[in-house]
C-alpha cells in the first residue's frame, strides 16, 4: 500500500495553506511535508504522522501566540528538521500526551516553564536536536516510557537544562548542556536517570541534583564551570557515578546531603574553590579509586556524616586532604599529596580509620577525636607529623612517621603498635599537658631532639621498644606522673638512656643500652633513679649531652660566631642564677627576653629554637617548644580582639618560647588614623610577660633599624627587653660552607672550579639590607642542581658519577656588577622621572618643613617577604596588585643613582571609587616597600585635600608638608574627592600648589594619590605638572561576583562566623542581579551586619536581608509539570551589565608628561571614550568602564 504524502507550502499549486488543514486530511502513516517558510499555527495531533521539513532550502519554522505549539496526543509522531518556538508563557512549546514523538534535527525555542515536556503516557526521542528556553526548563520528563535524549545541545535556559521528576524515565547520551541559570540535570521524585558521556558547563545552581527518591546512573559526565556547586545527592535510592569529572567549581564540588549513599567510581575533582567532597549529616557515600587535586579540602565530612572509600587519591589541598568534623571516615589505600594537613580530625564525634595509606603531610586530631591508623607510611619534610591535642585518641599500628614529630598534647591518648618514627626535627615522640603514650614493639630513632619527652602531667608506657641514634635523650622525663620502660633497647643517643628530671614515678626493667658507660637511668631531680635501675654518677649526669643537644648544635651553626658568643653568655648567665638559687643565695636581676636584630636568613629562628631547647634542658622552662607568629597572629580588627588573640598565642608558648617576627609591624601602624590595634597587642604582651616572667621567654625579631624603632615606641619595652643581639650577614667563606652542606646532604660533590666559582659569586653579590644570606645561598644550590640537569640533558654523562658533581659552568654569575637573581637573569632596574625642566628652584620646589635627605633604593633584590605574600592574598584588584609587586621588585632589585630618591619612582595613581579597596592596598604597598629596606617606618597617614585650610596661599603646602613630616618613612595617602571642586577657584589653587609642591619633593615618603576617573581627569585638565611626580597609574579592578563573597566570607571569618553554601548561593545570585555599589565597604559592612543579627556561628539563608535572598534561589531545583521544574531551580536572571567588567588596565605615567593634541592628558582616559559618569559605581549598575588605559610617554618600568 502506497504511503500518502501531503505538501504544505505558502505559495506552490495544489498544496495545503496551512499544516493544520493537512492534518485534518491525513491518515495514519502520513507524510506530510512542509515547505520553507513561517507558520503561525498551533498544532493538535492525534494521529500517527511524519511531520518533515521540505529539501534543505529554507527553514521551516513553527510558532504558536498562545498554547503549545505542538500538543501530540498519537500512537506515533515523527518530526524532522523542523524549527517549533511558542511565547505563550503558560504553555511548553511540545507537549506529549500520549504515544512516542520522535525528533531528529529540530531546534525548539520556548518561552515558558518548560520547552519540551513529556508526562502522562506520552515519550520523547530526541536526536540531534537543540533546545533554548530563556525562563524555564529545558526538557521536563514526568513520563515512565523510555524516554531517550541523544547528540542534542540543550543551552542558555532560565532554569534546569533537564529534569526528571514524579516517576519519569531518562535516557541522556553524548549530549551538552551550556549555562542553565539553574540546574544542568535534575532527578528527583521516583524517577530514574540515566546519563552516559554527556557535557554540563556554567550551571547557576548544582549541574547534578538528585534527590529524595531518585535513582541515578552517569557515566563520563563531564561537569566544569559550574557557579557553586557541581554535584548535589541526597537522594536515598540507587545513585552510581562512574568516571565523572568535576573541575572549576566556584564553590564545592559535589555535596552529599542527608539520606544520600551514592558509588562514586573512578571520578575526578578538580579545581573547586571549596570542599572536593562534602558530606554531611545522614549521607553515607562510597569512593572508589577517586581523585581530588587542587582544592582547599579535598574530603569533608560534617557530624552525623560517614564516609567509606578505597583508593582515594587527594593532591594539593591547602587546608586538608581529609577533614572529619565531627563524623567518620573509613578509608582504604589512601594516598594524600603536598599540601596541607593530610587527615584531620576535630570533635568528640569525629572518628578516622585509615589503612595501606601513603601521606606527604600530617594527621592532626583535636577536641576529642579519635582515629585507628595501620599500614601507614608518612614522609615528610619536617615539622609535626601526628598531633594529638584535646582529649584525641589515636591507635596506631604497623606504620612509620618519617622526617617529622609526634606531639601528645592535652589529655591526649595514643597507643602505638609495631610502628616506626624516624628523623624527626625535633622530639622523636613529645607528650605533654597531660598527655598518654603506650609504645609497644616500635622504634623511635634518627630524632635531632629526645627520642620520647615525656613532659609535665604526662604519662608513658614503653614496651619493647627500640630508642637509638637520637641526638638527646632516649626517654627524658619531667613528669610527676607514671613512666614505665620495660624491655627496651635504648642505645647509641646523644644523652642518657633515661633522664628523670623531677622526683616522680619513673619504672626502668629490663633496658638494653648497648653497653653504655653512662648507665641505665640519670636522675636529675635529686630522686631516686627508678625501680631495678641504679642512678648514674654525677661526672656522667654532667657530660650528659657533651659534643650533642642544642647547645652542641647551636656551636655547629656556620658563622655567627658574636651570636654564639652573646647566646652562651645568657646560658651560663642562667646556669649560675639557678646554682645561686638552689644555695639560698638572691637571684640576680636578669631579663631572658631578647631582641634578634639583622637581615634575613641569618639563623634568628633557628638560634631562638635552641635556646629555648638549652633552657629547657636546664629546668628554667618546662617544654622549651617554639611557637612562632607575626603581626597577624597578635591583631585583630575588632576593639578588644586583639587582646583575646595574643592572650591565646601567649599561653601557647608557656613552659617555652614566643618568637614575634617582624615585631616594627606591631607599631606606627596607625599614628592618629583610627584604633591602633598593633600597640593593643603590644600593650597586652607588656602584662603577660610581667605576670609570667619566669614562664616563658619571648623573643622578637626584625630588621636592625626597624627594632631600634620598635624599642623606642613603647617605655617599657627596653626594661623587658635587656638585650639586643646582632646577627650579621654571612661571609662569602660562610656562604660557601653552607652550600657545601647543602650538597653533601642531597649527596652532591662539588668540584674545584665549582668552589671557585663560587667563593667568587659570594664575594661579588651585593648585599644590602634585605640579602637574604641563607636563603639565598640555598636558592644559589637550587639553581646549581637545575643548571647542572639542563647541561647533563644536552650532553648525557657517561659516567654515573657525573649526576652528583657540580662544576662550576653550574654556578651563577654576578654580571656587570648586578647581582643575578637565583632562577633568572639580572633583576630590572627601574629608573625614575626625568628631572624636571621647568625651571622651578629647589625653594620652589620644596614646603615649609624641616628638609630631609633622600634615600637611595639598595641594590639587592627583596625576596618574598610578608608583606607581598599579604599583598598577593588579597581579595580582588588583581591588575593593581600585580603591578605594585612588580614595582617593589624593580625599586629593590635597581643599582639605583646616588642620591636618586625613592620618592620619585615609586609615587603611584590609585584610580577607584571610595570602597574599591585603595587604602588596603596603600596600606599594604607600605608594608612591600619597607620589608624590601626602601622606606624605614611603613607608616601610613591619609590627607584629604578638601579639608586643608586655605586662608592664606601657603597654608595648604604648610600643612601638607606637616603631614609629610609626620609620614616620614612611610607613605602618604592623598584623597580627592569632590568637595575639592566646591570650594573657591583661589582656594582650590592654593590647595593644588601644595600639592604639586609636596609631590616635587625629594624625600624618604611615598605619595599614593587616590580618587575616581572623573576627579584625576578634573584634577590633571588644572594642573598637568602635577602627572610628572607620579610613576605609575593604577586602575582599581572593579569587585566580580566571587570576589564580593569571598570578601564577606573573609569578614565575617574575622568576626568568629562561616558563611554557609546556602547563603553563598543567594548573595550570588542578589550580586549578580545587583552587584554591590559600595565594592569592599559595602561587603564589609554587610557581613558586619550579619555577625551582629546571625542567630548562630554559620550564617545561613534565613540570616540574609530581604533583598539579598531572592525567592527563586531556595535550593537545588526540583521539577514537574505545570511550572514544578522552574520552582528553585530557577535563579534571578543577571542584569545586563552583570557579568565582571573587563579586565582593567595600568600603565606608566611620563615622566614629563605633554598635552595631546586632541587635548587629552596622559594621566586620564581619553575623554570621548570615558563614559562613565562621576556618581557611577564600580562596576555596579552604570555602564561598566571599558575605555583602555591611555598611552604613556617612557614608561618608567615596563611591565
Amino acid at each position: 500500500m502506497t504511503r500518502p504524502v501531503l505538501l504544505v507550502s505558502p505559495d506552490r499549486p495544489g498544496a495545503y495553506r496551512a499544516i493544520a488543514d493537512a492534518l485534518a486530511d491525513a491518515t495514519d502513516g502520513a507524510l506530510i511535508t512542509v515547505a520553507p517558510g513561517r507558520y503561525d499555527e498551533s498544532l493538535y495531533i492525534d494521529r500517527a504522522v511524519t511531520l518533515a521539513a521540505e529539501g534543505t532550502g529554507g527553514t521551516v519554522e513553527i510558532a504558536a501566540a498562545s498554547g503549545s505549539t505542538l500538543v501530540l496526543d498519537a500512537e506515533a509522531v515523527r518530526l524532522t528538521g523542523l524549527q517549533l518556538s511558542g511565547s505563550d508563557r503558560d504553555a511548553p512549546v511540545l507537549d506529549v500526551r500520549r504515544g512516542q514523538a520522535a525528533l531528529d534535527g529540530c531546534r525548539i525555542t520556548g518561552e515558558a516553564w518548560a520547552a519540551v515536556l513529556a508526562w502522562q503516557d506520552g515519550v520523547v526521542a530526541l536526536r540531534g536536536c537543540q533546545v533554548t528556553n530563556a525562563r524555564g526548563a529545558g526538557i521536563v520528563i514526568t513520563s515512565g516510557g523510555a524516554n531517550a535524549v541523544e547528540g542534542t545541545h540543550i543551552q542558555e535556559v532560565g532554569s534546569s537544562a533537564v529534569v526528571v521528576a514524579e516517576h519519569g524515565r531518562l535516557t541522556l547520551r553524548d549530549c551538552r548542556l551550556d549555562r542553565a541559570r539553574g540546574n544542568g540535570i535534575c532527578v528527583n521524585g521516583h524517577a530514574t536517570a540515566v546519563v552516559e558521556a554527556t557535557r554540563i558547563s556554567g550551571s547557576g545552581k548544582p549541574a547534578l541534583a538528585v534527590e529524595q527518591n531518585a535513582r541515578a546512573t552517569l557515566t563520563g559526565v563531564e561537569v566544569s564551570g559550574s557557579a557553586a556547586l557541581d554535584a548535589y545527592l541526597t537522594s536515598a535510592a540507587e545513585v552510581v557515578l562512574t568516571r565523572c569529572s568535576f573541575t572549576g567549581s566556584g564553590g564545592q564540588a559535589v555535596r552529599i546531603g542527608e539520606g544520600g549513599a551514592p558509588v562514586l567510581r573512578e571520578c575526578l575533582v578538580a579545581g573547586a574553590r571549596r570542599e572536593g567532597i562534602h558530606v554531611s549529616a545522614g549521607a553515607g557515600p562510597r569512593l572508589e579509586d577517586c581523585r581530588i587535586t587542587g582544592t582547599p579540602t579535598g574530603l569533608l565530612v560534617e557530624a552525623g556524616g560517614h564516609a567509606e572509600g578505597t583508593g582515594l587519591t587527594v593532591e594539593g589541598a591547602a587546608t586538608a586532604a581529609v577533614h572529619a568534623a565531627d563524623g567518620a571516615v573509613v578509608l582504604d589505600r589512601l594516598t594524600a599529596g603536598a599540601g596541607g594537613t593530610a587527615l584531620r580530625g576535630v570533635g568528640a564525634e569525629a572518628r578516622l580509620t585509615v589503612s595501606n595509606a601513603e601521606l606527604a603531610t600530617g594527621v592532626e586530631l583535636s577536641e576529642g577525636a579519635s582515629a585507628a591508623l595501620s599500614a601507614l607510611r608518612l614522609r615528610s619534610g619536617g615539622g609535626t607529623g601526628l598531633a594529638l591535642a584535646s582529649g584525641a585518641r589515636a591507635e596506631v599500628t604497623g606504620s612509620a612517621f618519617t622526617g617529622c614529630s609526634t606531639l601528645v598534647g592535652a589529655e591526649a591518648e595514643l597507643s602505638a603498635e609495631d610502628s616506626e618514627f624516624t628523623g624527626a626535627d625535633g622530639d622523636g615522640i613529645r607528650i605533654s599537658a597531660g598527655g598518654s603514650l603506650t609504645a609497644v614493639g616500635c622504634r623511635v630513632n634518627g630524632a635531632r631532639g629526645h627520642g620520647v619527652n615525656v613532659q609535665a602531667s604526662s604519662r608513658a608506657e614503653l614496651t619493647n621498644c627500640t630508642v637509638f641514634d637520637n641526638g638527646g635523650d632516649g626517654v627524658r622525663c619531667n613528669t610527676d606522673e607514671a613512666v614505665r620502660v620495660h624491655d627496651c633497647e635504648i642505645r647509641d643517643n646523644g644523652g642518657v638512656p633515661v633522664r628523670q628530671l623531677k622526683t616522680g614515678r619513673v619504672s626502668v626493667e629490663r633496658v638494653d643500652t648497648g653497653g653504655d658507660a653512662s648507665g641505665r637511668t640519670a636522675d636529675s631531680a635529686g630522686g631516686t633513679g627508678g625501680t631495678g635501675a641504679a642512678a648514674g654518677d654525677a661526672a656522667t649526669r654532667q657530660a650528659a649531652h657533651t659534643g650533642t643537644g642544642p647547645l652542641a648544635e647551636l656551636e655547629g651553626l656556620v658563622g655567627l660566631e658574636s651570636v654564639k658568643l652573646e647566646v652562651t653568655g645568657l646560658i651560663n648567665l642562667n646556669k649560675m642564677a639557678q646554682r645561686r638559687q638552689e644555695m639560698g643565695l638572691p637571684m640576680p636581676p636578669m631579663s631572658r627576653h631578647l631582641v634578634f636584630a639583622g637581615p634575613p636568613g641569618t639563623g634568628k629562628t633557628t638560634v631562638a629554637r635552641l635556646y629555648g631547647a638549652v633552657l629547657a634542658e636546664l629546668g628554667i622552662l618546662s617544654q622549651g617548644h617554639i611557637v612562632e607568629v607575626a603581626r597577624a597572629d597578635l591583631v585583630a580588627q575588632i576593639i578588644g580582639g586583639t587582646a583575646i588573640k595574643t592572650t591565646e598565642v601567649f599561653n601557647k608558648a608557656l613552659g617555652g618560647v614566643l618568637f614575634i617576627d617582624e615585631a616594627y609591624t606591631l607599631t606606627n601602624q596607625s599614628r592618629g588614623n583610627g584604633p591602633d590595634f598593633g600597640q593593643e597587642a603590644v600593650d597586652t604582651l607588656m602584662k603577660l610577660m610581667e605576670d609570667h616572667r619566669d614562664e616563658v621567654v619571648v623573643i622578637v625579631a626584625g630588621y636592625s633599624a626597624q627594632m631600634e624603632q620598635f624599642l623606642a615606641s613603647n617605655p617599657g619595652m627596653a626594661s623587658r627587653f635587656a638585650r639586643t643581639v646582632e646577627f650579621p650577614n654571612y661571609s662569602a667563606e660562610e656562604l660557601v660552607t653552607i652550600v657545601r652542606g647543602l650538597c653533601a646532604k642531597h649527596y652532591y660533590e662539588l668540584s674545584g672550579s665549582a668552589l671557585e666559582a663560587l667563593d667568587r659569586y659570594f664575594q661579588d653579590v651585593p648585599k644590602g639590607a634585605t640579602f637574604g644570606n641563607g636563603r639565598v645561598a640555598r636558592q644559589v644550590f637550587e639553581e646549581m642542581i637545575s643548571r647542572q640537569a639542563s647541561r647533563l640533558a644536552a650532553e648525557p654523562p657517561g659516567d654515573d658519577t657525573e649526576l652528583s658533581r657540580l662544576d662550576g659552568a653550574d654556578v651563577i654569575t654576578v654580571p656587570g656588577g648586578a647581582a643575578e637573581a637565583p632562577g633568572g637573569g639580572p633583576a630590572a632596574a627601574a629608573s625614575g622621572p626625568a628631572d624636571r625642566t621647568d625651571g622651578r628652584g629647589a625653594q620652589d620646589r620644596q614646603p615649609a618643613g624641616p628638609a630631609r635627605g633622600p634615600v637611595t633604593a639598595p641594590a639587592a633584590a627583596p625576596h618574598q617577604s610578608s608583606g607581598l605574600r599579604k599583598l598577593a592574598a588579597m581579595t580582588g584588584l588583581d591588575t593593581a596588585r600585580t603591578a605594585l609587586a612588580t614595582r617593589v621588585a624593580a625599586l629593590a632589585g635597581a643599582r639605583g643613582e646616588p642620591g636618586r630618591a625613592v620618592s620619585a619612582q615609586a609615587n603611584i595613581v590609585l584610580e577607584g571609587p571610595q570602597g574599591s579597596g585603595r587604602r588596603a592596598l596603600a596600606r599594604s604597598y607600605a608594608r612591600c616597600l619597607t620589608e624590601a629596606g626602601l622606606l624605614t617606618s611603613g607608616t601610613v597617614h591619609e590627607v584629604r585635600l578638601s579639608a586643608l585650610p586655605a586662608r592664606f596661599p601657603k597654608q595648604p603646602a604648610h600643612r601638607l608638608a606637616a603631614a609629610l613630616e609626620e609620614t616620614e618613612g612611610g607613605v602618604l595617602v592623598v584623597r580627592l574627592d569632590d568637595a575639592l571642586g566646591r570650594r573657591s577657584p583661589a582656594e582650590r589653587a592654593a590647595v593644588l600648589d601644595g600639592l604639586a609642591r609636596l609631590a616635587g619633593t625629594p624625600c624618604d615618603t611615598v605619595l599614593a594619590l587616590c580618587g575616581s576617573a572623573a576627579e584625576l581627569r578634573a584634577l590633571v585638565s588644572e594642573r598637568a605638572d602635577i602627572a610628572g611626580e607620579f610613576a605609575e597609574y593604577l586602575r582599581l579592578d572593579p569587585y566580580t561576583v566571587e570576589q564580593a563573597i569571598e570578601l564577606v566570607r573573609r569578614r565575617l571569618w574575622a568576626f568568629g562566623f562561616r558563611l554557609a553554601d546556602d547563603a553563598g548561593e543567594m548573595l550570588a545570585a542578589a550580586f549578580l542581579a545587583s552587584p554591590p555599589r559600595g565594592g569592599a565597604w559595602e561587603a564589609h559592612r554587610l557581613a558586619e551586619r550579619l555577625a551582629a543579627s546571625a542567630r548562630t556561628r554559620t550564617v545561613s539563608a534565613s540570616d540574609l536581608p530581604g533583598p539579598a535572598a531572592p525567592g527563586a534561589a531556595a535550593g537545588p531545583g526540583h521539577a514537574g509539570p505545570g511550572g514544578a521544574a522552574a520552582g528553585s531551580a530557577a535563579g534571578p536572571a543577571p542584569a545586563a551589565n552583570g557579568a565582571p567588567a573587563p579586565e582593567a588596565g595600568r600603565t606608566a605615567v611620563p615622566a614629563d608628561p605633554q598635552p595631546r593634541a586632541d587635548g587629552a592628558h596622559p594621566l586620564h582616559p581619553d575623554p570621548a571614550t570615558a563614559a562613565r559618569p562621576a556618581d557611577a559605581p564600580h562596576g555596579g549598575a552604570g555602564r561598566p568602564d571599558t575605555t583602555e588605559p591611555p598611552p604613556r610617554a617612557r614608561p618608567l618600568v615596563q611591565t
